[in-house]
């Protein structure tokens, strides 16, 4: 057990870092509590299961020391209150448990390691709890009876024998041997009668050093091999020995006969014969949730003196007893164990189907090992048993000599999701390093399988024996990343939690077994889906990580196996194709009266179809989950955005005479553009293309009748009433109007009756259109928007426009087909700029992609290459290319152009007219290995662009984008003039406020009924989606809630074990997106608090107000807007100035730079170590004629109480040393500061004075 603990040597953070950081493992902040308690500090740790771990600790004496054991004192475990859900027996192991691995601890053991092992054991008495209850009473009273069995014939040990002998009169002691085990030369043998007990003689032997007995020369007890003569209590490898009726001689599909009490072979479908157009029957279908495991138990061909197989196969199978998982798949099974599973009678009782490989049948024989797959009550509805690609595997070391050379095969069958929609899960066991070129043979089995299985769902599952640093291997998983999920790493940020399956810094098997001693993930769970199906991870994690006891007498014990057990439960949804959905054209709400006046007496899908256009129907049958929007809506929106704008133009009347279907006909060019969308969407979703025999014709039909005679009949009525149409709107011959957006359309299953509605509103173009260009929309909320200054000034918006046109230009004649042939480049837009609201900066990026090409290279070609292994090079020589240009097309337009230090590589630009521009560099490189595996170069298989992608899921997500635009546009300026935006400062940055606007729209906007509900969006709309966010997140629990679009993700972590950079932060607002990381990270308890009461100060605010009517709302609405910034607030006595100067403002917007990234690290360490409140302020005050820069912190301290606190000095210091550091430093950049009253700052500002405040 004590080599399952970590060490530490990590002497770069101090006690408080670490006990602070325990956070990120804990459900809630609030687990951690740190108090007082006399000369120490006495710390309560909260787990699951109401468990409480607490201990003192002596502030001053571990200030800069590690959290470690012997750091703390009275370390004990209890119960939190008298609701701890654990029984007496649980209670009273888990004790047991926190004891021994105390008492087996070194002084230098991470606490951390101690209070992660605890966590472990609970969630695993959780799941134990939550299974126990699924088990039928009949199935308890087995396992109880078989726990009698087994306790029966428990090991005896070696006193017991002793005594037994010595006591034994029909026993002759004379002929009676002992071996024992000295410590320095190993076995030695002594007459019983002169051998002497450590308590008998000063050089007695300890009992727990016995390891046989022999009689007459006769071995009767060994505890290597457990065999006992003696007392008869048979053991494990004797059952193993005898063992030998029914077992299966043909590898195949087994199942229990309970009339024949035995194992039958079934016959089964290969997956070549399998016509997958035919219907799934009941017993092949998965249930739901499928709750999976893959586990590597350990053949015993190396090393069996020191694995103790027999008692590890035992605790195998009871590990699998308690949790009954519906699909079973281990690897390095082998005779015996198949023996002991085969009689085993849980697996009888619960009617599970087996696969066996013949290598597990014969493995006694060919010294082989093999697969099982086993499955709870369903069977396959075909299956094969397939060898992999690479056939020469041969042993390169002297240990697997002795096996004979096989064929290394998987098991993969198919089951079904529903009647119609299949899923192959494959049990594999990749080649391990001990082959020769073991890792090409691991990427060409891969690679088969990838290709082989491209169109069908499937779930690859095993030992893959390799690890997240085995370079050919990942990268040839990257390749198909975004088909194929890693579900791990999906799931689970590798540097929090790696997932080290095979681990023998803490696997005492895994330490025997290991040459490297390396640790790695080897296990694990693949899936690919089409878009006919989507899943939800409900739970992955590791069990099988504990130990269990193999000699009471020494207190030995070892691992389960070398590998820990997946244990995965997912659930498979099917997605179909529906004529209840589509994906439309709809033209603007202007037109209306013109369009519908017809269909209402000729169309009768009037009441069920607003007019439209089809481009895909039907289309997916959407319910709003992750993966609609992660898998159909975001690539359907990526492809959009590629696709501008247009107007649409309707011209004339026209017929399709074969389907008695009048409709207006669209023009040429208007009808190219159309059919250009429906190319981008066609490729994307070729499946909802269903017409296969003529080509796309867009129309939005008018008419439809039954028969040729009636359409004749009501053509004459058709033209007079259009003439009369016309004339009325004072059209000629056509109409126009505006397709800025798509739309989906659906209806539910249920009611044939109910219309269709929108579900999504998704945008055409790159860049949505600004709020005040919108012609669309109803007056009074324009007027509003208008009068409160919401709206971003048209001069604005068409300099940022004109910047970005003028960069994309200048990068194009640098980054050009001529120029390069092995790499694209593309500029983008992402921030309020893509979004079209307003913002201080245009957010860009610079995206320089390496593709497949067979031309040769040019010159900068040949410079990219050569330092595409140094991304550190490549970036600074692509940068600096950027620069150079820059400074040379727009010298006399810029007022300065400059790189950034930072994690990625950034670039400044400030424009004469104060336009300022970010660019975001990012370079993707094909990555070699030795097998020079490709790139996908596939579209609808890109990597994410950065800002881009989590943007356009928020989006989506909202469902109408120009409702989100306008909530979102005052939701940030109200943040803004209250002084709670701004990510630097501690409170929430703009992605954050985005998210909680997505939000609310997608929960108030489901359905939208037509879209007229959008473009009459009115001031009472609008209220009540203001009145809706404050209210939602004033009342919600952010000390202990996370704020996620998605409750359930396949891809994001369970709650048992999450990533600490979603923790980190005092409030928890989670990125849609992998790695699904906490956008509200910067946080602090402090701010948090005062971002919770800015939302009850509005709730407040509305409440205390009359909002009847609709000029009510509008003043309410006002109001909000105008509502000051309370800094310093009542609490705040002392402020904290910072007072940063340059030699001019190029030099002073550095040094700011510089004091922004440090400020974070302070304010982190005034909560931590000082246990200070604050409340920072969110801009900059710029005094220009001093070209000084003044920031202030407040403090509800007076200051002599601030002044001397010992630890606020300390970080303080700290961080003004952070500014000694800055490699850029010059000796006109200076910092000051100093402690003043908030009555004398608030006194300084109220004098006259020349500084200029701008918001940074």
């Amino acid at each position: 057990m004590g080599e399952n603990i970590d060490t530490t040597s990590d002497t770069a953070s101090t006690f408080l870092d670490e006990l602070n950081s325990l956070r990120s493992i804990l459900p809630s902040d609030d687990h951690l509590q740190i108090q007082p308690s006399g000369d120490f500090e006495q710390v309560r740790i909260k787990l699951d299961q109401d468990i409480q771990i607490s201990f003192f600790f002596d502030s001053l004496q571990v200030f800069n020391q590690s959290l470690t054991i012997n750091n703390l004192h009275d370390l004990r475990i209890g119960k939190a209150s008298n609701k701890c859900p654990l029984d007496h027996d649980q209670w009273t192991n888990l004790r047991k448990y926190f004891d021994e691995t105390l008492r087996q601890s070194k002084e230098t053991t991470s606490f951390r390691s101690i209070i992660q092992l605890v966590q472990d054991q609970l969630l695993e008495l959780r799941v134990n709890n939550q299974k126990r209850k699924q088990k039928n009473r009949k199935n308890e009273n087995t396992t109880a009876v078989e726990e009698d069995l087994s306790s029966s014939n428990k090991f005896r040990g070696g006193d017991l024998i002793f005594s037994r002998i010595l006591h034994d009169k029909s026993i002759d002691r004379s002929q009676v041997v002992i071996g024992y085990e000295d410590r320095f030369t190993g076995i030695h043998e002594i007459a019983f009668n002169d051998f002497k007990k450590v308590h008998d003689d000063r050089y007695g032997v300890p009992m727990h050093r016995i390891r046989h007995f022999k009689i007459g020369g006769r071995t009767v007890w060994d505890r290597t091999k457990k065999l006992d003569v003696l007392t008869g209590s048979e053991q494990q490898e004797v059952i193993l020995n005898d063992m030998g009726q029914g077992i299966p001689t043909t590898q195949g599909l087994y199942h229990f006969d309970n009339s024949l009490e035995q194992w039958v072979h079934l016959p089964h479908t290969s997956l070549a014969s399998d016509d997958v157009k035919m219907p799934s029957t009941n017993n092949s279908l998965l249930p739901q949730p499928l709750h999976c495991l893959t586990w590597n138990i350990l053949f015993d061909y190396h090393h069996p003196e020191l694995i103790f197989t027999p008692q590890r196969y035992r605790a195998i199978l009871h590990t699998l007893q308690s949790l009954l998982p519906d699909l079973i798949c281990l690897q390095e099974v082998t005779q015996p164990f198949l023996k002991l599973l085969l009689n085993e009678m849980w697996l009888q009782k619960n009617k599970y189907y087996i696969i066996i490989m013949k290598d597990v049948i014969n493995s006694e024989q060919s010294k082989t090992y093999g697969q099982l797959m086993l499955m709870k009550n369903f069977e396959p509805r075909a299956l094969s048993i397939a060898p992999l690609e690479s056939l020469n595997d041969q042993a390169t070391t002297t240990t697997t000599s002795t096996m004979q050379k096989s064929t290394k095969e998987i098991i993969i069958a198919r089951f079904g999701l529903n009647t119609k929609v299949t899923i192959d899960i494959v049990n594999l066991h990749l080649h391990s390093n001990r082959s020769r070129n073991a890792d090409e043979k691991r990427c060409q089995t891969l690679e088969n399988l990838f290709t082989r299985l491209n169109t069908q769902n499937y779930m690859l599952v095993g030992d893959f024996n390799f690890g997240d640093f085995d370079l050919k291997e990942q990268n040839l998983l990257e390749k198909y990343e975004s088909n194929v999920h890693d579900l791990w790493k999906k799931a689970y940020d590798l540097e929090q939690n790696p997932g080290f399956t095979y681990d023998p810094s803490k696997n005492m098997c895994a330490e025997i077994m290991s040459r490297t001693q390396i640790n790695r993930r080897f296990d694990r769970c693949l899936v690919h889906t089409l878009n006919n199906l989507y899943y939800f991870v409900e739970h992955l994690n590791m069990i099988g990580t504990d130990t269990i006891a193999v000699d009471d007498d020494s207190g030995k014990r070892i691992n389960l196996s070398d590998h820990y057990a997946l244990q995965l439960i997912i659930n498979f949804q099917t997605r179909s194709i529906s004529h209840r959905s589509a994906f439309v054209m709809i033209p603007s709400i202007e037109h209306w009266p013109m369009i519908d006046k017809y269909r209402a007496e000729y169309d009768p899908s009037f009441d069920r179809w607003p007019a439209h256009v089809n481009i895909l129907w039907p289309f997916f049958d959407l319910n709003g989950c992750e993966d609609d929007e992660e898998n159909i809506l975001l690539p359907l929106r990526m492809a959009l955005s590629e696709c501008e704008a247009f107007d649409s133009e309707v011209n004339e009347i026209a017929t399709f005479v074969e389907n008695n279907v009048c409709y207006m006909r669209i023009t040429k060019d208007s009808t190219n553009k159309l059919k250009a969308v429906y190319e981008q969407v066609k490729e994307l979703f070729p499946q909802c293309c269903t017409n296969k025999r003529s080509p796309y014709t867009p129309h939005m039909t008018i008419a439809q009748f039954d028969s040729t005679e009636k359409r004749l009949q009501a053509m004459p009525n058709l033209m007079l009433c259009l003439k009369k149409m016309r004339f009325l709107l004072a059209l000629e011959k056509s109409f126009t109007f505006p397709v800025q957006h798509l739309y989906v359309l659906q209806r539910p299953h249920d009611n044939d009756t109910t219309p269709f509605h929108i579900t999504y509103q998704l945008p055409l173009g790159p860049i949505l259109p600004p709020l005040y260009s919108q012609k669309q929309q109803q007056q009074q909320l324009h007027q509003f928007f208008q009068q409160m200054d919401l709206y971003e000034s048209s001069q604005l918006y068409e300099q940022k426009q004109d910047k970005f046109n003028k960069l994309r230009t200048c990068f194009a004649e640098l980054f050009n087909k001529d120029t390069l042939h092995c790499f694209t480049h593309r500029f983008l837009p992402y921030g309020s700029f893509r979004i079209g609201v307003k913002g201080e900066d245009v957010d860009t990026v610079f995206l320089l992609h390496e593709v497949e090409t067979n031309d040769q290279g040019t010159n900068l070609d040949g410079q990219l290459l050569k330092l595409k292994n140094d991304s550190n090079a490549l970036n600074n020589y692509v940068v600096e290319l950027l620069e150079t240009r820059i400074n040379s097309v727009f010298k006399d337009e810029i007022l300065w152009c400059r790189k950034v230090q930072a994690l990625y590589p950034l670039m400044y630009i400030l424009f004469s007219d104060q336009t300022k521009v970010e660019i975001f560099v990012q370079i993707k490189t094909i990555k070699t290995s030795s097998d020079e595996s490709k790139f996908e170069n596939n579209a609808n298989a890109q990597d994410s662009v950065h800002g881009i992608d989590e943007m356009e899921h928020l989006l989506i997500h909202a469902r109408s984008p120009p409702i989100f635009q306008r909530l979102l546009s005052f939701v940030r300026t109200w943040a803004q003039h209250v002084g709670l935006y701004g990510q630097v400062y501690a409170y929430l940055g703009g992605f954050s406020w985005a998210t909680l606007v997505a939000h609310i729209c997608h929960s108030s906007l489901s359905p939208i009924d037509s879209l007229s509900s959008i473009e009459n969006f009115s001031i009472d709309d609008f209220f009540n989606l203001v009145y809706k966010f404050f209210s939602t997140y004033a009342q919600f629990n952010w000390s202990a809630q996370e704020l996620r679009l998605h409750s359930k993700s396949s891809q994001q972590p369970t709650s048992a074990n999450k990533p600490s950079v979603q923790n980190r932060g005092a409030m928890r607002i989670i990125s849609p997106r992998p790695p699904y990381n906490n956008t509200a990270r910067a946080t602090m308890h402090s701010t948090r608090d005062l971002i919770v009461q800015g939302f009850q100060r509005v709730v407040s605010l509305l409440n205390s107000i009359n909002t009847i009517t609709m000029e009510d709302k509008m003043k309410a609405l006002s109001q909000i807007l105008q509502l000051s910034n309370e800094f310093p607030n009542e609490k705040i006595k002392t402020m904290l100035q910072l007072t940063l100067s340059g030699a001019n403002t190029n030099e002073l917007d550095e040094w700011v730079g510089w004091a922004k990234s440090r400020l974070a690290f302070f304010l982190n360490e005034c909560e931590s170590k000082c246990h200070l409140t604050f409340q920072t302020q969110n801009r900059i005050e710029y005094v220009k004629e001093k070209d000084q820069a003044v920031y202030s912190i407040g403090f509800p301290l007076d200051e002599v109480s601030l002044d001397i606190q010992r630890n606020f000095h300390y970080c303080l210091k700290r961080f003004l040393e952070q500014f000694d550091v800055y490699p850029n430093r010059k000796n006109t950049m200076t910092i000051s500061h100093k402690l003043i009253s908030a009555h004398d700052w608030k006194m300084e500002r109220m004098q006259p004075k020349p500084p200029r405040t701008r918001n940074q």
